[in-house]
């Protein structure tokens, strides 16, 4: 369950790598600067947004200085949708000084979940634009792009519903159980109820179950569903096989029914 974790660290040092190599570039001459960045810090919105700070440290004890430092910074999703845009602006640097440069970016999950069910399910690579620019000492404008890709985990990866059991309560009810299973692979603790509904071989509703979840980043989640049915003539011939659907509330976002056959 560590490599989402370590596949955001791979992906937002990236885009240090590329600014540093081009500072260095850019003030080629500039001996005493400095430059280093520090580990990114992920902290999740009262409304569900995800914020990412990403420091960077500037120690400019040369004789010249920065001016008009720039960095922006676009996610875009499978199909080329802009899902987030930031900049941050340094008009100076000066010679001497020791800086801390933040860069902030937010991500809203909830547009990506309304979106496609496959950022719900399967983990998938985001598109980043990146550019960053600088003037050294009056004299040296520069600029660079590049694109890579960012990792984006699914909240509720692999999941899945099992083959159902039946047992008898009494001579009208039959308690039906199920085994639900899935990953959340999200940057963020997943809050959900999942509501699920059980439908026989004619595709009548036997039963609904709903179930309240709380799942933190990275971890998986197993747990059953419980289901009361009513015992009727036909019960034994039409439930040998049958689906579930499945739906999904996140509180801002929802989605269903996601159809799991049985049998």
């Amino acid at each position: 369950m560590n490599v989402p974790i370590r596949m955001l660290g791979i992906a937002t040092s990236i885009i240090w790598v590329f600014l540093i190599a081009f500072i260095v570039l850019a003030a080629y001459s500039a001996k005493d600067l400095s430059v280093d960045f520090g580990e990114p810090e992920y902290t999740v919105t009262p409304n569900g947004e995800l914020d990412l700070a990403l420091p960077l440290y500037v120690d400019n004890r040369g004789y010249y200085s920065l001016k008009n430092f720039y960095l922006s910074t676009v996610f875009t999703d499978a199909e080329g949708a802009e899902i987030s845009r930031s900049e941050t602006i340094v008009p100076f640097i000066p010679h001497g000084e020791n800086i801390t440069i933040l860069h902030n970016i937010s991500i809203d999950p909830i547009s990506l979940l309304e979106k496609d069910e496959q950022y719900l399910f399967n983990d998938n690579d985001l598109n980043v634009s990146f550019t960053a620019g600088l003037n050294f000492a009056e004299l040296l404008p520069a600029e660079i792009s590049a694109n890579f890709t960012f990792p984006w985990g699914a909240p509720f990866y692999n999941f899945a519903v099992g083959e159902p059991a039946f047992e008898a309560v009494d001579l009208t009810h039959i308690r039906a159980s199920a085994p639900m299973t899935f990953e959340n692979h999200a940057m963020f603790d997943l809050a959900a109820n999942i509501r699920v509904e059980l439908y026989d071989s004619e595709d009548s509703l036997l039963s609904e179950s709903q179930t309240a979840l709380y799942v933190p980043q990275y971890s998986a989640y197993e747990g059953d569903i419980e289901f009361s049915v009513s015992l009727t003539a036909s019960f034994l011939s039409t439930v040998e096989s049958g689906h579930f659907d499945v739906y999904f509330d996140m509180g801002v976002a929802q989605y269903g029914p996601l159809v799991i056959p049985y049998g």
